[in-house]
């Protein structure tokens, strides 16, 4: 499922770095884009909306 998510906190290419990194680093997500204030990730369940607001949490940002 693809997932447009709004994350609060980003100001720079380093918090894109940031997050990039972070959410590639969950299983069964892809990352497909990174902007200022905004990820597009495809998930494998919906249940992974979860793991993915506690890793932007565990790296300063917020999930929207």
């Amino acid at each position: 499922m693809k997932l447009n998510l709004k994350i609060d906190g980003m100001g720079c290419d380093h918090c894109v770095k940031s997050v990039r990194e972070a959410l590639e680093g969950i299983e069964g997500v892809k990352v497909l884009d990174v902007k200022i204030g905004s990820a597009e990730v495809e998930a494998e369940n919906e249940g992974l909306l979860k793991e993915i607001k506690e890793k932007l949490d565990d790296v300063g940002y917020d999930l929207v």
